[in-house]
Protein backbone atom coordinates (compact mmCIF):
# COMPACT_ATOMS: atom_id res chain seq x y z
CA UNK A 1 0.00 0.00 0.00
CA UNK A 2 1.31 3.32 -0.91
CA UNK A 3 1.24 6.90 0.33
CA UNK A 4 -0.22 8.63 -2.81
CA UNK A 5 -2.53 11.91 -3.61
CA UNK A 6 -5.09 11.48 -6.43
CA UNK A 7 -4.75 14.55 -8.69
CA UNK A 8 -8.50 14.01 -9.65
CA UNK A 9 -11.74 13.91 -8.00
CA UNK A 10 -12.87 10.37 -6.90
CA UNK A 11 -15.46 8.39 -4.71
CA UNK A 12 -14.71 6.03 -2.42
CA UNK A 13 -14.92 2.95 -4.49
CA UNK A 14 -12.72 4.48 -7.57
CA UNK A 15 -10.30 5.46 -4.81
CA UNK A 16 -10.03 1.93 -4.10
CA UNK A 17 -9.87 0.79 -7.01
CA UNK A 18 -6.93 2.76 -7.65
CA UNK A 19 -5.39 1.72 -4.41
CA UNK A 20 -5.46 -1.85 -5.12
CA UNK A 21 -4.24 -1.78 -8.70
CA UNK A 22 -1.10 -0.65 -7.28
CA UNK A 23 -0.66 -2.78 -4.57
CA UNK A 24 -1.33 -5.92 -7.15
CA UNK A 25 1.38 -4.43 -9.58
CA UNK A 26 4.11 -3.23 -6.94
CA UNK A 27 6.44 -5.93 -6.90
CA UNK A 28 7.61 -5.29 -3.14
CA UNK A 29 4.35 -5.65 -2.01
CA UNK A 30 3.68 -8.55 0.63
CA UNK A 31 3.04 -11.60 -1.38
CA UNK A 32 -0.26 -12.15 -0.05
CA UNK A 33 -1.58 -9.19 -1.70
CA UNK A 34 0.48 -8.89 -4.72
CA UNK A 35 -1.10 -10.13 -8.20
CA UNK A 36 -2.19 -13.96 -8.21
CA UNK A 37 -0.79 -16.24 -10.27
CA UNK A 38 -4.23 -17.16 -11.73
CA UNK A 39 -8.06 -15.61 -12.27
CA UNK A 40 -10.48 -18.00 -13.23
CA UNK A 41 -10.40 -17.91 -16.92
CA UNK A 42 -6.64 -18.71 -16.97
CA UNK A 43 -7.22 -21.28 -14.40
CA UNK A 44 -9.89 -22.90 -16.89
CA UNK A 45 -6.63 -22.49 -19.93
CA UNK A 46 -5.06 -24.02 -17.63
CA UNK A 47 -6.87 -27.26 -16.83
CA UNK A 48 -6.83 -27.35 -20.47
CA UNK A 49 -2.99 -27.70 -20.95
CA UNK A 50 -2.78 -30.43 -17.93
CA UNK A 51 -5.67 -32.38 -19.34
CA UNK A 52 -3.96 -32.25 -22.61
CA UNK A 53 -0.78 -33.33 -21.29
CA UNK A 54 -2.52 -36.24 -19.71
CA UNK A 55 -4.16 -37.72 -22.43
CA UNK A 56 -0.89 -37.45 -24.67
CA UNK A 57 0.94 -39.23 -21.74
CA UNK A 58 3.09 -36.58 -20.60
CA UNK A 59 1.89 -35.94 -17.34
CA UNK A 60 0.18 -39.48 -15.66
CA UNK A 61 -0.12 -37.79 -11.95
CA UNK A 62 -4.03 -36.87 -11.69
CA UNK A 63 -3.05 -34.98 -8.91
CA UNK A 64 -2.14 -31.63 -11.28
CA UNK A 65 -5.78 -31.72 -12.57
CA UNK A 66 -7.95 -32.41 -9.39
CA UNK A 67 -5.79 -29.57 -7.54
CA UNK A 68 -6.71 -27.08 -10.76
CA UNK A 69 -10.21 -27.88 -10.23
CA UNK A 70 -10.37 -27.74 -6.50
CA UNK A 71 -9.11 -24.48 -7.06
CA UNK A 72 -10.98 -23.10 -10.08
CA UNK A 73 -14.14 -24.54 -8.22
CA UNK A 74 -13.56 -22.49 -4.81
CA UNK A 75 -13.03 -19.26 -7.54
CA UNK A 76 -16.32 -19.92 -8.98
CA UNK A 77 -18.45 -20.92 -6.05
CA UNK A 78 -16.99 -17.08 -4.54
CA UNK A 79 -19.35 -15.24 -7.66
CA UNK A 80 -16.86 -12.96 -7.94
CA UNK A 81 -15.51 -14.36 -11.20
CA UNK A 82 -16.77 -12.76 -14.04
CA UNK A 83 -17.12 -15.59 -16.42
CA UNK A 84 -20.17 -16.34 -18.25
CA UNK A 85 -21.89 -19.49 -18.15
CA UNK A 86 -23.51 -20.26 -21.46
CA UNK A 87 -23.20 -22.75 -23.62
CA UNK A 88 -22.36 -24.87 -20.44
CA UNK A 89 -23.94 -24.18 -16.64
CA UNK A 90 -22.30 -23.01 -13.70
CA UNK A 91 -23.80 -26.26 -11.46
CA UNK A 92 -22.79 -28.49 -15.08
CA UNK A 93 -19.41 -27.13 -14.80
CA UNK A 94 -18.54 -27.65 -11.44
CA UNK A 95 -20.09 -31.10 -11.16
CA UNK A 96 -17.76 -32.11 -14.21
CA UNK A 97 -14.86 -30.79 -11.77
CA UNK A 98 -15.36 -32.55 -9.03
CA UNK A 99 -15.57 -35.73 -10.87
CA UNK A 100 -12.15 -35.29 -12.92
CA UNK A 101 -10.06 -38.04 -13.47
CA UNK A 102 -8.35 -39.43 -16.59
CA UNK A 103 -10.63 -41.05 -17.64
CA UNK A 104 -12.79 -38.13 -18.41
CA UNK A 105 -9.97 -35.81 -20.34
CA UNK A 106 -12.17 -35.46 -22.79
CA UNK A 107 -15.42 -34.08 -21.01
CA UNK A 108 -13.33 -31.46 -19.18
CA UNK A 109 -11.40 -30.10 -22.11
CA UNK A 110 -14.67 -30.01 -24.14
CA UNK A 111 -16.40 -28.41 -21.37
CA UNK A 112 -13.67 -25.86 -20.60
CA UNK A 113 -13.58 -24.69 -24.34
CA UNK A 114 -16.85 -24.37 -24.58
CA UNK A 115 -16.90 -21.94 -21.36
CA UNK A 116 -13.75 -20.31 -22.85
CA UNK A 117 -15.84 -19.54 -26.14
CA UNK A 118 -17.92 -17.56 -24.46
CA UNK A 119 -15.47 -15.48 -22.67
CA UNK A 120 -13.39 -14.22 -25.73
CA UNK A 121 -13.89 -10.93 -23.91
CA UNK A 122 -13.16 -12.23 -20.70
CA UNK A 123 -10.74 -8.80 -19.81
CA UNK A 124 -13.86 -6.12 -21.39
CA UNK A 125 -16.22 -7.51 -19.43
CA UNK A 126 -14.36 -7.55 -16.28
CA UNK A 127 -13.36 -3.84 -16.48
CA UNK A 128 -16.59 -3.03 -17.62
CA UNK A 129 -17.95 -4.64 -14.40
CA UNK A 130 -15.60 -3.14 -11.99
CA UNK A 131 -16.03 -0.11 -13.88
CA UNK A 132 -20.24 -0.09 -12.98
CA UNK A 133 -18.90 -0.97 -9.35
CA UNK A 134 -17.35 1.85 -8.44
CA UNK A 135 -19.80 4.65 -10.29
CA UNK A 136 -22.25 2.46 -7.62
CA UNK A 137 -21.00 4.36 -4.90
CA UNK A 138 -23.73 6.39 -2.91
CA UNK A 139 -23.12 7.62 0.78
CA UNK A 140 -26.58 6.00 1.79
CA UNK A 141 -25.27 2.68 1.00
CA UNK A 142 -25.93 -0.23 3.30
CA UNK A 143 -22.61 -0.81 5.30
CA UNK A 144 -22.96 -4.71 4.67
CA UNK A 145 -23.56 -4.25 0.76
CA UNK A 146 -20.95 -1.59 0.40
CA UNK A 147 -18.39 -4.40 2.18
CA UNK A 148 -19.45 -6.69 -0.32
CA UNK A 149 -19.25 -4.53 -3.32
CA UNK A 150 -15.50 -3.09 -1.73
CA UNK A 151 -14.87 -7.15 -2.00
CA UNK A 152 -15.62 -7.30 -5.53
CA UNK A 153 -13.81 -5.00 -6.67
CA UNK A 154 -11.01 -5.75 -5.23
CA UNK A 155 -11.23 -9.28 -6.41
CA UNK A 156 -12.44 -7.99 -9.91
CA UNK A 157 -9.61 -5.73 -10.42
CA UNK A 158 -7.05 -8.74 -9.46
CA UNK A 159 -8.33 -10.51 -12.39
CA UNK A 160 -8.20 -8.18 -14.80
CA UNK A 161 -4.63 -7.07 -14.38
CA UNK A 162 -3.99 -10.93 -14.26
CA UNK A 163 -5.55 -11.16 -17.78
CA UNK A 164 -3.82 -8.33 -18.98
CA UNK A 165 -0.74 -9.95 -18.14
CA UNK A 166 -1.98 -13.58 -19.76
CA UNK A 167 -2.43 -11.20 -22.89
CA UNK A 168 1.33 -10.46 -23.11
CA UNK A 169 1.96 -7.73 -21.22
CA UNK A 170 4.81 -7.29 -18.60
CA UNK A 171 3.57 -6.99 -14.63
CA UNK A 172 6.45 -3.90 -14.73
CA UNK A 173 5.28 -2.05 -17.38
CA UNK A 174 1.42 -2.09 -16.39
CA UNK A 175 2.71 -0.71 -12.84
CA UNK A 176 3.78 2.00 -14.35
CA UNK A 177 1.10 2.44 -17.08
CA UNK A 178 -1.21 2.35 -13.85
CA UNK A 179 0.76 4.71 -11.95
CA UNK A 180 0.98 7.30 -14.55
CA UNK A 181 -2.51 7.38 -15.38
CA UNK A 182 -4.16 7.22 -12.00
CA UNK A 183 -1.00 9.01 -10.06
CA UNK A 184 1.86 10.97 -11.76
CA UNK A 185 -0.72 12.16 -14.64
CA UNK A 186 -1.32 15.66 -12.02
CA UNK A 187 -4.33 16.93 -14.57
CA UNK A 188 -7.34 17.28 -12.76
CA UNK A 189 -9.41 18.16 -15.62
CA UNK A 190 -9.14 14.40 -16.37
CA UNK A 191 -11.47 11.80 -14.90
CA UNK A 192 -11.50 8.69 -13.66
CA UNK A 193 -13.91 7.46 -16.33
CA UNK A 194 -11.36 9.42 -18.81
CA UNK A 195 -8.40 7.78 -16.92
CA UNK A 196 -9.94 4.06 -17.30
CA UNK A 197 -10.74 4.90 -20.75
CA UNK A 198 -6.51 5.12 -21.46
CA UNK A 199 -6.59 2.03 -18.84
CA UNK A 200 -9.04 0.39 -21.69
CA UNK A 201 -6.82 1.17 -24.90
CA UNK A 202 -4.70 -1.21 -23.32
CA UNK A 203 -6.99 -4.57 -23.93
CA UNK A 204 -6.82 -4.15 -27.72
CA UNK A 205 -3.52 -2.55 -28.26
CA UNK A 206 -1.25 -3.96 -31.52
CA UNK A 207 1.96 -5.63 -30.78
CA UNK A 208 4.73 -3.47 -31.70
CA UNK A 209 8.47 -3.77 -32.84
CA UNK A 210 11.34 -3.58 -30.31
CA UNK A 211 15.07 -3.55 -31.68
CA UNK A 212 17.26 -5.20 -28.60
CA UNK A 213 21.31 -4.37 -28.38
CA UNK A 214 23.09 -6.65 -26.08
CA UNK A 215 26.54 -6.08 -24.89
CA UNK A 216 29.22 -9.19 -24.89
CA UNK A 217 31.32 -9.96 -22.71
CA UNK A 218 33.72 -12.28 -23.64
CA UNK A 219 36.72 -11.88 -26.23
CA UNK A 220 36.47 -15.11 -27.56
CA UNK A 221 33.07 -14.81 -28.80
CA UNK A 222 32.65 -15.11 -32.90
CA UNK A 223 29.26 -13.40 -34.26
CA UNK A 224 29.56 -14.93 -37.52
CA UNK A 225 29.05 -18.72 -36.19
CA UNK A 226 26.84 -17.03 -33.70
CA UNK A 227 24.56 -15.75 -36.35
CA UNK A 228 24.27 -19.51 -38.41
CA UNK A 229 22.26 -20.30 -35.60
CA UNK A 230 19.58 -17.83 -36.74
CA UNK A 231 20.41 -15.47 -39.15
CA UNK A 232 18.17 -12.38 -37.72
CA UNK A 233 21.10 -11.31 -35.46
CA UNK A 234 22.90 -8.46 -36.45
CA UNK A 235 26.27 -7.30 -35.25
CA UNK A 236 26.16 -3.59 -33.67
CA UNK A 237 28.60 -1.47 -36.23
CA UNK A 238 29.64 2.06 -36.98
CA UNK A 239 26.97 1.76 -40.19
CA UNK A 240 24.83 0.96 -37.59
CA UNK A 241 25.40 3.87 -34.87
CA UNK A 242 24.98 6.00 -37.68
CA UNK A 243 21.69 5.23 -39.00
CA UNK A 244 20.15 5.21 -35.32
CA UNK A 245 21.86 8.06 -33.32
CA UNK A 246 19.44 10.78 -35.00
CA UNK A 247 16.50 8.67 -33.96
CA UNK A 248 17.04 7.34 -30.72
CA UNK A 249 17.44 9.14 -27.14
CA UNK A 250 20.60 10.17 -25.60
CA UNK A 251 20.63 7.89 -22.82
CA UNK A 252 20.89 4.75 -25.95
CA UNK A 253 23.08 6.54 -27.74
CA UNK A 254 25.51 7.20 -24.56
CA UNK A 255 24.92 3.18 -24.31
CA UNK A 256 26.32 2.89 -28.03
CA UNK A 257 29.25 5.53 -27.51
CA UNK A 258 30.33 4.22 -24.46
CA UNK A 259 30.62 0.21 -25.76
CA UNK A 260 31.43 0.96 -28.96
CA UNK A 261 34.67 -0.77 -28.66
CA UNK A 262 33.26 -3.61 -27.58
CA UNK A 263 30.54 -6.27 -29.50
CA UNK A 264 27.08 -5.85 -29.66
CA UNK A 265 24.64 -7.71 -31.39
CA UNK A 266 20.52 -7.12 -31.94
CA UNK A 267 17.58 -8.26 -33.38
CA UNK A 268 13.90 -7.61 -32.71
CA UNK A 269 11.09 -9.12 -31.36
CA UNK A 270 7.08 -8.32 -31.26
CA UNK A 271 5.71 -7.22 -28.33
CA UNK A 272 3.29 -5.50 -26.33
CA UNK A 273 5.42 -3.63 -24.25
CA UNK A 274 9.24 -3.15 -23.89
CA UNK A 275 9.87 -4.66 -20.84
CA UNK A 276 8.12 -7.56 -22.31
CA UNK A 277 10.01 -7.73 -25.05
CA UNK A 278 13.54 -7.71 -23.03
CA UNK A 279 11.69 -10.89 -21.77
CA UNK A 280 10.83 -12.42 -24.84
CA UNK A 281 14.39 -11.39 -26.47
CA UNK A 282 15.89 -13.14 -23.28
CA UNK A 283 14.11 -16.51 -23.42
CA UNK A 284 15.41 -16.45 -27.46
CA UNK A 285 19.18 -15.42 -27.09
CA UNK A 286 19.44 -17.87 -23.62
CA UNK A 287 18.03 -20.84 -25.87
CA UNK A 288 20.52 -19.90 -28.87
CA UNK A 289 23.88 -19.00 -26.75
CA UNK A 290 22.74 -22.56 -25.44
CA UNK A 291 23.21 -23.85 -28.85
CA UNK A 292 26.40 -22.28 -29.53
CA UNK A 293 28.04 -22.88 -26.49
CA UNK A 294 27.00 -26.92 -26.96
CA UNK A 295 29.93 -26.68 -30.03
CA UNK A 296 31.95 -23.76 -29.22
CA UNK A 297 32.22 -24.40 -25.22
CA UNK A 298 35.71 -23.23 -25.53
CA UNK A 299 34.46 -19.60 -27.11
CA UNK A 300 32.14 -19.16 -24.19
CA UNK A 301 30.51 -15.39 -23.76
CA UNK A 302 27.75 -14.01 -21.84
CA UNK A 303 25.19 -11.01 -22.10
CA UNK A 304 25.85 -7.50 -20.07
CA UNK A 305 23.91 -6.72 -17.34
CA UNK A 306 22.45 -3.33 -19.37
CA UNK A 307 20.49 -3.96 -22.44
CA UNK A 308 19.14 -1.10 -24.86
CA UNK A 309 15.52 -1.17 -26.43
CA UNK A 310 14.66 0.73 -29.14
CA UNK A 311 10.78 0.77 -30.24
CA UNK A 312 9.39 1.05 -33.89
CA UNK A 313 6.80 3.81 -33.02
CA UNK A 314 8.50 6.21 -30.22
CA UNK A 315 12.04 5.14 -31.10
CA UNK A 316 13.00 8.48 -29.11
CA UNK A 317 11.82 6.67 -26.22
CA UNK A 318 14.54 4.21 -26.25
CA UNK A 319 15.98 3.54 -23.06
CA UNK A 320 18.26 0.99 -21.38
CA UNK A 321 17.47 -1.47 -18.81
CA UNK A 322 18.63 -4.25 -16.70
CA UNK A 323 18.81 -7.62 -18.79
CA UNK A 324 18.09 -9.90 -15.29
CA UNK A 325 14.56 -11.07 -14.69
CA UNK A 326 12.98 -9.05 -12.67
CA UNK A 327 11.28 -11.30 -9.32
CA UNK A 328 9.08 -9.91 -7.32
CA UNK A 329 9.19 -10.02 -3.57
CA UNK A 330 11.38 -7.68 -0.80
CA UNK A 331 14.47 -9.63 0.99
CA UNK A 332 15.93 -7.77 3.26
CA UNK A 333 20.04 -7.98 2.73
CA UNK A 334 22.58 -6.18 4.33
CA UNK A 335 25.35 -6.49 7.00
CA UNK A 336 23.03 -6.90 10.25
CA UNK A 337 21.03 -9.38 8.65
CA UNK A 338 24.23 -11.16 7.38
CA UNK A 339 26.02 -10.67 11.23
CA UNK A 340 22.17 -12.38 12.62
CA UNK A 341 22.58 -15.50 10.33
CA UNK A 342 25.95 -16.21 10.84
CA UNK A 343 25.24 -15.76 14.70
CA UNK A 344 22.47 -18.22 13.89
CA UNK A 345 25.01 -20.74 12.17
CA UNK A 346 27.48 -20.79 14.79
CA UNK A 347 25.25 -21.17 17.73
CA UNK A 348 23.76 -24.28 15.82
CA UNK A 349 26.92 -25.77 15.36
CA UNK A 350 27.59 -25.54 19.32
CA UNK A 351 24.33 -26.79 19.62
CA UNK A 352 23.51 -30.67 19.85
CA UNK A 353 22.71 -30.50 16.42
CA UNK A 354 21.75 -33.25 14.19
CA UNK A 355 24.51 -34.06 11.67
CA UNK A 356 22.28 -34.91 9.25
CA UNK A 357 20.11 -31.75 9.38
CA UNK A 358 22.55 -29.55 9.45
CA UNK A 359 24.12 -30.58 6.20
CA UNK A 360 20.32 -30.25 4.79
CA UNK A 361 20.46 -26.62 5.60
CA UNK A 362 23.87 -25.82 4.23
CA UNK A 363 23.05 -27.57 1.44
CA UNK A 364 19.25 -25.80 1.23
CA UNK A 365 21.44 -22.61 1.12
CA UNK A 366 23.63 -23.56 -1.40
CA UNK A 367 20.78 -24.11 -3.77
CA UNK A 368 19.39 -20.64 -2.79
CA UNK A 369 22.36 -19.25 -4.01
CA UNK A 370 22.50 -21.10 -7.09
CA UNK A 371 19.11 -20.41 -7.52
CA UNK A 372 19.72 -16.53 -7.13
CA UNK A 373 22.30 -16.38 -9.53
CA UNK A 374 21.32 -18.20 -12.19
CA UNK A 375 20.26 -16.51 -15.55
CA UNK A 376 18.25 -18.77 -16.53
CA UNK A 377 14.12 -18.95 -15.56
CA UNK A 378 13.79 -22.76 -15.66
CA UNK A 379 17.47 -23.26 -13.56
CA UNK A 380 16.24 -20.81 -11.26
CA UNK A 381 12.92 -22.61 -9.89
CA UNK A 382 14.77 -26.11 -10.09
CA UNK A 383 17.34 -24.98 -7.48
CA UNK A 384 15.41 -23.53 -5.25
CA UNK A 385 12.73 -26.63 -5.57
CA UNK A 386 16.04 -29.10 -4.84
CA UNK A 387 16.70 -26.67 -1.71
CA UNK A 388 13.25 -26.99 -0.43
CA UNK A 389 13.55 -30.85 -1.11
CA UNK A 390 16.56 -30.93 0.82
CA UNK A 391 14.63 -29.24 4.11
CA UNK A 392 11.74 -31.68 3.75
CA UNK A 393 13.36 -35.30 2.69
CA UNK A 394 13.42 -37.77 5.51
CA UNK A 395 15.54 -41.36 5.59
CA UNK A 396 12.94 -41.66 8.71
CA UNK A 397 9.52 -41.62 7.11
CA UNK A 398 8.40 -43.70 3.80
CA UNK A 399 6.22 -40.46 3.18
CA UNK A 400 7.19 -39.02 -0.06
CA UNK A 401 9.05 -35.57 -0.31
CA UNK A 402 5.95 -33.75 -1.96
CA UNK A 403 3.71 -35.14 0.09
CA UNK A 404 5.76 -34.04 3.33
CA UNK A 405 6.04 -30.44 2.01
CA UNK A 406 2.44 -30.41 0.81
CA UNK A 407 1.69 -31.23 4.55
CA UNK A 408 4.29 -29.60 6.74
CA UNK A 409 5.03 -26.18 5.03
CA UNK A 410 1.40 -25.04 5.16
CA UNK A 411 1.06 -25.77 8.85
CA UNK A 412 4.43 -23.94 9.55
CA UNK A 413 3.59 -20.86 7.22
CA UNK A 414 0.51 -20.77 9.18
CA UNK A 415 1.57 -20.03 12.31
CA UNK A 416 3.20 -17.09 11.55
CA UNK A 417 0.41 -15.97 8.67
CA UNK A 418 -1.28 -13.59 11.25
CA UNK A 419 0.99 -12.36 12.90
CA UNK A 420 2.92 -11.63 9.59
CA UNK A 421 0.08 -9.73 7.75
CA UNK A 422 -0.50 -7.80 10.40
CA UNK A 423 2.91 -6.44 11.07
CA UNK A 424 2.71 -5.38 7.24
CA UNK A 425 -0.42 -3.46 8.39
CA UNK A 426 1.55 -2.14 11.19
CA UNK A 427 4.26 -0.95 8.69
CA UNK A 428 1.42 0.24 6.25
CA UNK A 429 -0.24 2.91 9.05
CA UNK A 430 3.51 4.48 9.58
CA UNK A 431 3.80 4.56 5.78
CA UNK A 432 0.77 6.30 5.41
CA UNK A 433 1.76 8.33 8.50
CA UNK A 434 -1.93 7.08 10.25
CA UNK A 435 0.10 5.95 12.87
CA UNK A 436 0.24 9.15 14.63
CA UNK A 437 -3.64 9.14 15.62
CA UNK A 438 -3.77 5.91 16.58
CA UNK A 439 -3.94 4.97 20.28
CA UNK A 440 -0.95 2.91 21.33
CA UNK A 441 0.51 2.19 18.66
CA UNK A 442 3.56 0.25 19.32
CA UNK A 443 5.43 -2.20 17.60
CA UNK A 444 4.53 -4.84 20.20
CA UNK A 445 1.32 -5.19 17.96
CA UNK A 446 -1.11 -5.24 21.33
CA UNK A 447 -2.83 -2.05 19.89
CA UNK A 448 -4.22 -4.53 17.17
CA UNK A 449 -5.88 -6.73 19.33
CA UNK A 450 -8.04 -3.75 20.59
CA UNK A 451 -11.53 -3.71 18.79
CA UNK A 452 -11.59 0.19 18.83
CA UNK A 453 -8.60 0.52 17.15
CA UNK A 454 -9.53 -0.46 13.56
CA UNK A 455 -12.37 1.86 13.99
CA UNK A 456 -9.55 4.97 14.59
CA UNK A 457 -7.95 3.53 11.55
CA UNK A 458 -11.10 3.65 9.10
CA UNK A 459 -12.19 7.24 10.89
CA UNK A 460 -8.19 8.88 9.79
CA UNK A 461 -7.18 7.35 6.53
CA UNK A 462 -8.29 8.83 3.41
CA UNK A 463 -6.78 5.61 1.65
CA UNK A 464 -9.89 3.05 0.65
CA UNK A 465 -7.61 0.00 0.71
CA UNK A 466 -6.80 0.83 4.16
CA UNK A 467 -10.15 0.89 5.47
CA UNK A 468 -11.20 -2.04 3.85
CA UNK A 469 -8.49 -4.34 5.19
CA UNK A 470 -8.70 -2.62 8.77
CA UNK A 471 -12.04 -4.12 8.60
CA UNK A 472 -11.24 -7.02 7.52
CA UNK A 473 -8.45 -7.64 10.86
CA UNK A 474 -11.16 -6.48 12.86
CA UNK A 475 -13.54 -9.24 12.07
CA UNK A 476 -9.89 -11.35 13.72
CA UNK A 477 -11.10 -9.61 16.73
CA UNK A 478 -14.67 -10.35 17.00
CA UNK A 479 -14.57 -13.72 16.51
CA UNK A 480 -11.35 -16.14 16.47
CA UNK A 481 -12.95 -18.61 14.32
CA UNK A 482 -12.62 -15.99 11.54
CA UNK A 483 -9.08 -17.11 11.81
CA UNK A 484 -9.47 -20.67 11.30
CA UNK A 485 -11.39 -19.78 8.07
CA UNK A 486 -8.16 -17.64 6.95
CA UNK A 487 -5.64 -20.10 7.72
CA UNK A 488 -7.65 -23.28 6.95
CA UNK A 489 -8.55 -21.02 3.19
CA UNK A 490 -4.57 -20.20 3.00
CA UNK A 491 -3.27 -23.98 3.93
CA UNK A 492 -5.34 -25.15 1.10
CA UNK A 493 -3.96 -22.57 -1.65
CA UNK A 494 -0.72 -23.08 -0.80
CA UNK A 495 -1.38 -27.23 -1.25
CA UNK A 496 -2.32 -26.27 -4.64
CA UNK A 497 0.27 -24.17 -5.36
CA UNK A 498 2.56 -26.92 -4.13
CA UNK A 499 1.11 -29.29 -7.07
CA UNK A 500 1.44 -26.55 -9.46
CA UNK A 501 5.29 -25.84 -8.91
CA UNK A 502 5.85 -29.98 -8.34
CA UNK A 503 4.55 -30.52 -12.19
CA UNK A 504 6.42 -27.24 -13.46
CA UNK A 505 9.38 -28.72 -11.79
CA UNK A 506 8.73 -32.39 -13.30
CA UNK A 507 7.53 -30.79 -17.27
CA UNK A 508 11.24 -28.99 -16.52
CA UNK A 509 13.02 -32.45 -15.62
CA UNK A 510 11.52 -35.08 -17.16
CA UNK A 511 9.78 -33.39 -20.38
CA UNK A 512 12.87 -31.03 -21.03
CA UNK A 513 10.13 -27.92 -21.23
CA UNK A 514 10.97 -24.96 -21.09
CA UNK A 515 8.73 -22.58 -19.64
CA UNK A 516 7.84 -19.29 -19.83
CA UNK A 517 5.81 -16.75 -17.64
CA UNK A 518 7.41 -18.82 -14.57
CA UNK A 519 8.17 -15.13 -13.12
CA UNK A 520 5.85 -15.71 -10.44
CA UNK A 521 6.03 -19.17 -9.48
CA UNK A 522 9.90 -18.47 -8.96
CA UNK A 523 8.92 -15.68 -6.74
CA UNK A 524 6.99 -18.45 -4.46
CA UNK A 525 9.74 -20.87 -4.88
CA UNK A 526 12.33 -18.32 -3.33
CA UNK A 527 10.27 -17.11 -0.44
CA UNK A 528 9.37 -20.50 0.27
CA UNK A 529 12.87 -21.52 0.89
CA UNK A 530 13.80 -17.79 2.19
CA UNK A 531 10.53 -18.63 4.81
CA UNK A 532 11.94 -22.33 5.90
CA UNK A 533 15.80 -21.66 6.25
CA UNK A 534 15.35 -19.18 8.36
CA UNK A 535 12.40 -20.77 10.48
CA UNK A 536 14.62 -23.69 10.56
CA UNK A 537 17.72 -21.47 11.73
CA UNK A 538 15.55 -19.62 14.22
CA UNK A 539 14.28 -22.85 16.06
CA UNK A 540 18.35 -24.77 15.84
CA UNK A 541 19.50 -21.72 17.21
CA UNK A 542 17.27 -20.14 20.06
CA UNK A 543 14.89 -22.88 20.84
CA UNK A 544 16.83 -26.51 20.39
CA UNK A 545 13.99 -28.64 21.73
CA UNK A 546 14.46 -32.34 21.32
CA UNK A 547 10.75 -33.08 20.36
CA UNK A 548 11.53 -36.59 19.12
CA UNK A 549 13.71 -37.59 22.59
CA UNK A 550 16.60 -39.01 19.76
CA UNK A 551 18.93 -36.99 21.56
CA UNK A 552 19.96 -33.98 19.07
CA UNK A 553 18.33 -31.46 17.61
CA UNK A 554 16.69 -32.19 13.56
CA UNK A 555 14.76 -30.72 11.21
CA UNK A 556 11.90 -32.65 12.48
CA UNK A 557 12.04 -31.67 15.76
CA UNK A 558 11.29 -27.96 14.06
CA UNK A 559 8.09 -29.48 12.19
CA UNK A 560 6.84 -31.43 15.59
CA UNK A 561 7.20 -28.01 17.46
CA UNK A 562 5.32 -26.07 14.79
CA UNK A 563 2.35 -28.77 14.78
CA UNK A 564 2.34 -28.68 17.74
CA UNK A 565 2.19 -24.61 18.25
CA UNK A 566 -0.24 -24.37 15.33
CA UNK A 567 -2.43 -27.15 16.71
CA UNK A 568 -2.41 -24.99 21.09
CA UNK A 569 -3.78 -21.55 18.64
CA UNK A 570 -6.63 -23.54 17.35
CA UNK A 571 -9.40 -21.00 18.51
CA UNK A 572 -7.03 -18.56 20.01
CA UNK A 573 -7.75 -14.80 19.99
CA UNK A 574 -5.24 -12.27 17.94
CA UNK A 575 -3.67 -11.79 21.06
CA UNK A 576 -2.65 -15.46 21.09
CA UNK A 577 -1.60 -15.21 17.58
CA UNK A 578 0.71 -11.96 18.10
CA UNK A 579 2.93 -13.75 20.47
CA UNK A 580 4.52 -16.13 17.54
CA UNK A 581 7.83 -15.21 16.65
CA UNK A 582 8.36 -14.41 13.13
CA UNK A 583 11.79 -15.34 10.90
CA UNK A 584 13.58 -12.10 11.68
CA UNK A 585 14.64 -12.60 7.70
CA UNK A 586 11.09 -12.32 6.21
CA UNK A 587 10.11 -9.02 8.68
CA UNK A 588 9.45 -6.11 5.89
Amino acid sequence: MQNITIPFNVNPFERLFIDKGLELLFKNSVDTYRLRLHNPKTLIEELVSVCQSSALGLLTNNDYASAIAKELSQLINEENHSIIFQKVSKKHFIDTLSKISNKNNALTIQSCKLILSDNTNYVTNTIDEIINLTSSYTELIDEDLKSNLEKKIVVLTNHFFVELVNSGYNKQYLYNFFQVSFVRNSNAGISFNERVEILKTLIAKPAEEFTIIYKIVGSSFQFIEFKKIDSVYELVNKRFRKIIEPIVSEQVNEFLTTNKLDQMITHSVSALDYLKAIELSLDKVSKDIDIYHLGLSKNSFKIDEKCAVIGKINPQKSATFPCNFQIDGYFRSNATIFEILLDKINKIKLNNTDRESFDKILSAIRYYRTGSESPELETKLLNYWIGLEYIFTSTRSEEKTIERIRTLFPKCHSLIYVKRNLHDFHRTLERLNVSIHIDGYSDDLEYLTNHATYQQIIDCSPNELLKFRAKYFRKWVEAPNNIQSTLRKHEINLTHNFTRLYRIRNEIVHNAAIKRGIYVSISHMKYYLTFILNSILDFMAEQSVDTDNDGKVSIDDYFIAQEIMLGSLNGGTIKEYIKIDNPAQIIY
